[in-house]
């Protein structure tokens, strides 16, 4: 009996550091080669990636390699459970087609200081069929290498819920003040038996993993709904409006650029100061939550015409802060690392960066973070406003008893305004 329990011990615990151990997959690049990867329903700049399981819809991955001419790459597909660890499935089980098959859609870019190759992919597309619902993740490679260049998530939806929700700055953390509420229930269907096992639950703010809200159980059960209200982890941070600049020519200087200039062998575009916000009454204006426009004034195909440009941000600062600033945006995939951090300098007083950055419509907001893994806080610098336009989106996955991998069934995106 005592060997017995002794097994039974090590397998669960062999089961548990297995999942600590196991990766967490994300949009992002692993090499300065690769600039402005993107990722969206197809031809829908603004829409996150998400297709209906058989539905002919199509997501819609593109990347430049900062690169003369062409390289040979190819792309391979794997499943992922919900919280984006892979998944147990074999490959044959979630995949109809061939894997490592070339990327043959690119074009060269054209008339641009910065030569460089524009990839796309569609996905599903004449080679490769996806069999079940769920999360996935296509991974590009550079020819001979067994090391991705890049990662793309991406999701299919097997409609089997219906989500209503609203969001209330009248929070059980104060009312009016500097928080958002997220309250939903989830309508499922007779498929989903034992909804509190089954569901599993997650909520963004604009396309944030930092500060997800993650397997959110439901409050209660009524009449084939599952309700989520007064939950601790669905009170958000309202933050603030996103900063914006536009670098759409080297003309003359856009919105909130100060001077464009030519240093070979890139054009640079210095940003305007950028002042504290927390101190200051809130201010409404329109913005995209973030996100990214690729464009060229004088072009109709930016995806090979617009250039790079690199781009200095730079925000006075008497003293350093305790935490480490990032920018916050899809520029650098919402992911906080190195790339995206600040540096302080003490000669200038100030937080500087410089990036290089495709030509387009730029949103971004500066967070702190304690330490890594943690979620990032817009209060110190941005300021937290009640009323600060925000975008939620609720995942509902399903993993019935015997199931060996997380369905996608339900998705809901909702402004809070």
């Amino acid at each position: 009996m005592m060997n017995t329990k002794k097994l039974l011990f090590i397998l669960l615990l062999a089961s548990a550091l297995s999942t600590i151990d196991a990766q967490v997959y994300r949009t992002k690049t692993f090499t300065d080669r690769i600039q402005t990867l993107r990722v969206n329903f197809a031809d829908k700049w603004d829409a996150a990636p998400v297709i209906r399981l058989n539905s002919g819809e199509q997501v819609e991955i593109k990347f430049d390699l900062i690169n003369p001419s062409p390289e040979y790459c190819s792309y391979r597909i794997l499943h992922c459970n919900a919280d984006w660890t892979p998944s147990q499935l074999l490959e044959s089980e979630y995949l109809d087609g061939l894997q490592n098959y070339p990327l043959e859609d690119y074009a060269n870019s054209f008339n641009t200081k910065t030569e460089y190759v524009n990839y796309r992919l569609l996905i599903p597309n004449e080679n490769v069929r996806l069999k079940v619902s769920g999360n996935y993740v296509a991974q590009v490679f550079s020819e001979g290498d067994d090391r991705p260049l890049l990662n793309v998530c991406f999701s299919v939806l097997e409609p089997q819920t219906a989500v209503s929700m609203q969001i209330s700055p009248l929070t059980d953390k104060g009312s009016n003040s500097h928080y958002q509420a997220v309250s939903f229930e989830i309508a499922y269907n007779n498929e989903i038996r034992s909804p509190m096992q089954e569901l599993k639950v997650f909520v963004q703010q604009n396309n944030r993993f930092d500060n997800e809200a993650r397997l959110v159980k439901p409050l209660s059960l009524q009449n084939r709904k599952a309700i989520y209200d007064h939950h601790p982890a669905l009170i958000f941070n309202a933050g603030n409006e996103y900063r914006r600049f536009e670098m759409t020519t080297t003309y003359y200087a856009g919105l909130n650029i100060d001077a464009v200039e030519f240093f070979a062998p890139f054009y640079h575009s210095t940003l305007y100061p950028d002042r504290k916000r927390s101190d200051r009454a809130y201010m409404y204006y329109e913005d995209q939550n973030g996100r990214v426009y690729i464009r060229n004034n004088d072009t109709d195909n930016p995806d090979t015409e617009a250039d790079y440009q690199v781009v200095h941000f730079f925000m006075p600062c008497e003293k350093p802060y305790a935490e480490d600033v990032y920018i916050l945006s899809d520029c650098f995939n919402n992911i906080l690392d190195s790339r995206s951090r600040m540096e302080y300098s003490a000669d200038e007083k100030a937080y500087t960066k410089s990036v290089l950055l495709k030509e387009g419509y730029y949103n971004y907001l500066y967070v702190t973070q304690a330490k890594a893994g943690e979620p990032a806080v817009t209060a110190p610098i941005e300021g937290d406003y009640y009323q600060t336009e925000n975008e939620y989106r609720i995942w509902v996955y399903a993993c019935p008893l015997g199931s060996r991998y997380d369905k996608l069934v339900g998705v809901q995106t909702l402004s809070s305004r």
